[in-house]
């Protein structure tokens, strides 16, 4: 690498050891030059137009990056985009999932699995720094529905919505533009999209399965949708709530909580809590071992809540 340009260094630097042949000119390394160091085993030529600095490390960005050069239309989509973005409850798969034009030849690639599709447009793509081509947010959460279970997309769909990657208004349009009855996932993604009701986003998985298990229950549950004012001003939030009785369920749930500074704070906001005439029950980590014997002890104590505020009314 010491004898390419200090220009081919720093990109080869910067995009996983992947460098295409214009991109070498334009660095300053002609044809001529780029053949003698495939020669010399400097670079290795994958495909034309496209080499690999062969010292680089193989990792699985250097191989998305080696697609997005080889096709340079497509992206990588699905699972594979999810777990480049940090998204949760991905399938465990070594596949590659890489997004190209429909009816374009390809060629055999071992752990490569091309999703061939007709919608295939700008808005789709959203380029990273490193050369590597991802799908754009939406269209990322349109299309790993049809990787993953109804309970798990609505959870990474809550995942999006909680960081700001996704607004409603954006999944309803990419539903309305890529939804049909022949393309997979659209059935997942239209029944997440109609749960989507005005509730504020759920930040966790165990938050969803909660959530979902009590209105099943018919308890009319609600998702951080408003805010408590403590008796000191301050605005508290409240993970689960049935606002018209006061109660609501605070997951403690995220390793933060167990510091000691976190402890402090959930036991001062939980006593705020109270002061503001809120009942809370709280869930650990624990409890979630048994989802179903955990919902049944929540209703009993939504219904007693119920029943001790009509006492107090009448």
């Amino acid at each position: 690498m010491s004898q390419l340009t200090p220009a081919a260094q720093r990109w080869l630097a910067a995009h996983h050891g992947v460098i295409t042949g214009a991109q070498l000119r334009r660095c300053g390394v002609g044809r001529s030059t780029t053949s003698r160091f495939v020669a010399l085993g400097v670079l290795r030529r994958v495909q034309r137009g496209v080499h690999v600095l062969t010292t680089a490390a193989q990792t699985l960005e250097q191989r998305c990056a080696v697609l997005c050069a080889c096709h340079p239309e497509g992206f990588v989509t699905g699972p594979t985009a999810a777990m480049l973005s940090g998204l949760r409850r991905q399938p465990h798969s070594s596949a590659l999932n890489f997004a190209v034009r429909h009816g374009v030849h390809l060629p055999i690639e071992t752990g490569v699995r091309f999703r061939q599709t007709r919608a295939l447009d700008r808005c789709d793509r959203r380029p990273r720094p490193d050369g590597i081509i991802v799908a754009s947010w939406a269209r990322l959460a349109f299309d790993l529905a049809a990787d993953l279970r109804q309970l798990d997309h609505r959870t990474v769909i809550q995942q999006l919505l909680d960081t700001r990657r996704v607004t409603v208004e954006g999944l309803v349009a990419i539903a309305d533009r890529l939804c049909h009855p022949a393309r997979p996932g659209s059935t997942t993604f239209r029944r997440t999209v109609s749960t989507l009701d005005g509730q504020a986003p759920q930040d966790s998985h165990s938050e969803v399965v909660l959530f979902e298990a009590l209105r099943a229950a018919g308890v009319a549950i609600e998702a951080q949708s408003e805010v408590l004012r403590a008796s000191d001003g301050r605005t508290l939030h409240v993970d689960l709530a049935v606002h018209a009785l006061r109660w609501g369920i605070e997951l403690d749930i995220h390793p933060e909580h167990r510091s000691v500074e976190g402890q402090f704070r959930g036991a001062v906001r939980m006593r705020s809590m109270h002061a503001s005439d809120w009942q809370i029950e709280p869930v650990s980590e624990g409890d979630l071992t048994d989802v179903r014997g955990l919902v049944t002890e929540l209703v009993a104590l939504y219904h007693r809540r119920d029943v001790e505020l009509r006492r107090s009314v009448g």
